[in-house]
């Protein structure tokens, strides 16, 4: 029979509740749950005059327990739901007090068999979290001062149940916030070692320059899957826009990869097609199947203004014609990178007068979307071109991304932007 509330001695009611005042105040000092539980085990044994304390830790993709904590354990034990006591309360989520071990049906007594332990009285709690899911068991045996536990003990054991699971999800929200913060650190070395991968947007434009050439990147998040690169080598400039199909770490990679891809190429290649193709067979064989690339890649002539350019599944560029009229591009698509090895990309070739200029994008330019899910469009891409068509490469890809900003009205960018545009100026500069 469970001792009577009015006759639990004061001296017993006082050490309960200093043990567990020192909990809370180890609740209070200690954040790493591994020294928090070590202290737990110890104190609600003097909570509840017990011999031995022990707390199984729930893992839900196994959907057993295991001893995280306990007094007089030095090997793990592993339980399925519903084995022994522990796993009962567990499973039932119930607490369980019980004054002869040996009789119940449910305890198990391969451990003292083992270990030559006798386990007379148990008591059991499962450890909830605040939306009543199940975290663990905290168990105490052997009460020090009576024959078994009582109704005293079972408030105490909910008490420290509680406080368990206070300190579990602590543990949790804290090495959550730790780990956020190390993958934003991640994050934001990784962004500055991609746009340290990719030429400043910009080249310098003097009075003997036959070219100027403008190329700027927002990425949607911190690393893109969005690329540019460009480079001249004597009367000759190689350019080249990409984007790659999804988002996140995955994207950023390949597109490191595509970019280093081309450019190691490049001298090697008097034919984009063929460097093109050089290009996808390497991106079919180090990149799986569920990833492409669309590119469009170019060799300008500088002497001449003559533009061979291959372009693989990649949006068609405006040609901005020197009265500041913009038009599409007549131009073979061809295959995204990264899907067929074996696939042949044609040459195209078109020239450009002197103050002519190509401009090159991402989808993310036209599919940018304001807060009522309408697109920018290529129309108003077009209108935005036209607008700014006499104007250096380093306006126009200003004016045009002023453009956007306006539409989108502080919308969330979804995709990445990119855009660069290349402008001939003859070759007499």
């Amino acid at each position: 029979m469970s001792e009577p509330a009015a006759s639990i001695p004061v001296d017993r009611t006082a050490r309960a509740l200093y043990a567990l005042l020192d909990l809370s105040k180890a609740l209070g000092s200690e954040v790493d749950l591994d020294a928090l539980l070590s202290v737990i085990v110890e104190k609600a044994s003097s909570v509840v005059e017990a011999e031995r304390t022990s707390i199984f830790v729930y893992d839900a993709g196994r959907d057993v327990l295991w001893s995280h904590h306990g007094q007089g354990i030095t090997t793990i034990i592993e339980l399925p739901m519903g084995s022994g006591i522990a796993g009962d309360v567990a499973k039932t989520m119930r607490p369980a007090n019980v004054a002869d071990a040996y009789a119940d049906p449910r305890f198990n007594r391969e451990a003292d068999d083992r270990s030559g332990f006798r386990t007379r009285s148990v008591i059991a709690a499962p450890i909830l979290d605040s939306a009543g899911k199940l975290l663990g068991v905290v168990q105490s045996v052997n009460k020090m001062t009576a024959p078994r536990f009582d109704e005293h003990d079972e408030t105490l054991m909910g008490a420290i149940a509680s406080h368990i699971a206070v300190a579990m999800e602590r543990a949790r929200l804290t090495s959550s916030f730790i780990e956020h913060e190390r993958m934003s650190e991640a994050l934001k070395l990784a962004s500055e070692i991609q746009m340290r991968m990719l030429p400043p947007g910009a080249v310098a434009v003097g009075t003997d320059t036959p070219f100027e050439l403008h190329a700027f990147i927002r990425p949607a998040r911190m690393v893109g899957g969005d690329l540019y690169d460009f480079a001249a080598n004597g009367d000759r400039l190689y350019f080249c826009v990409g984007d790659v199909s999804g988002k996140g770490i995955g994207s950023a990679l390949v597109m490191a990869l595509t970019k280093t891809l081309f450019r190691a190429n490049v001298p090697y290649y008097d034919d984009v097609a063929r460097l093109t193709e050089a290009v996808n067979v390497r991106l079919c064989e180090d990149t799986g199947p569920t990833i492409f690339v669309t590119a469009f890649c170019g060799f300008l002539d500088l002497r001449s203004g003559l533009l061979r350019f291959c372009n693989a599944g990649h949006d068609r560029p405006f040609i901005l014609r020197a009265d500041g009229s913009a038009e599409l591009l007549q131009s073979k698509p061809g295959l995204a990178l990264g899907v067929v090895p074996s696939f042949r990309y044609s040459l195209q070739e078109l020239t450009l007068r002197e103050g002519e200029a190509l401009f090159l994008y991402t989808d993310g330019v036209t599919e940018a979307t304001n807060r009522n899910d309408e697109l920018f469009s290529i129309d108003r891409l077009h209108e935005a071109l036209e607008q700014s068509g006499k104007a250096s490469a380093l306006r126009l890809i200003a004016g045009v991304t002023e453009s956007i900003e306006h539409f989108v009205e502080g919308a969330p960018q979804s995709d990445d932007l990119t855009m660069m545009c290349v402008r001939y100026r003859g070759s007499q500069h």
